[in-house]
This record gives C-alpha cells, sequence and structure tokens, in this order.
C-alpha cells in the first residue's frame, strides 16, 4: 500500500512540476509571445526546441493539451523513478542479507564412538 502511494505521490508532484515548468518557460523566454511559425512536419533541425513544448501550448491556448502531456509524462517518470527505487532497495535488502547469514559448519566426525543405550 505505502508502495502505491509513494507512486501516486511521485507522479502527482512530477505533473504538477511540469505544469509549473510551462507557466515558468513562457515567462522566461518572451519570444514564445512573438512566435508566429507552427509546423506539424518533423524537423530535426529543431530538436533542440522540444525544452519549450509546455511555453507553446500555453502561448496557443491547449491548456487541456498540457495538462494531459503533464499527466502521461510524469506517469512514464514515475513509474521509471519508481522501478528504479524498488530495485535498489531490493539490491540493498540482498546485500545486508548476505552480510548477516551465518554460515554453520558441520560438526566434524569424531573418533569416539556414541555411547550405547
Amino acid at each position: 500500500m505505502d508502495s502505491a502511494r509513494s507512486l501516486l505521490r511521485t507522479w502527482l508532484l512530477l505533473a504538477a512540476g511540469l505544469l509549473a515548468y510551462s507557466y515558468i518557460d513562457l515567462r522566461l523566454n518572451p519570444w514564445l509571445e512573438t512566435e508566429t511559425h507552427f509546423s506539424l512536419r518533423p524537423d530535426i533541425t529543431q530538436l533542440h526546441d522540444l525544452w519549450h513544448w509546455g511555453g507553446r501550448l500555453l502561448r496557443h491556448g491547449a491548456v487541456s493539451l498540457l495538462v494531459a502531456n503533464a499527466i502521461v509524462m510524469a506517469g512514464i517518470a514515475a513509474l521509471a523513478i519508481h522501478s528504479a527505487a524498488l530495485f535498489i532497495q531490493r539490491l540493498r535488502r540482498s546485500r545486508a542479507q548476505d552480510e548477516s547469514r551465518v554460515s554453520v559448519v558441520p560438526a566434524a566426525p569424531t573418533s569416539v564412538p556414541p555411547p550405547s543405550t
């Protein structure tokens, strides 16, 4: 149950962070307000402009698309972070169990026979 809560909390924090980043991006880059060129054709030379996706969506009034993108991207990132954290916890647990494990050496045979009853 705690694992699900931490996943949900991470998801919500990342989504809120992405939305906040979008607003900050639009305010810190005033050239986004005057940008008029918009195309759906993929252009690899403009790949570096993907950092401003949130500001552009806000600029064009696509708030619902921005929220949906933030939820999906935050969910994917939260799953990756959560899986990595669980993997690290399992590694630490297995190492701790290996260190605390005491091996018992079987008793060596003796030359004295057991007493007869």
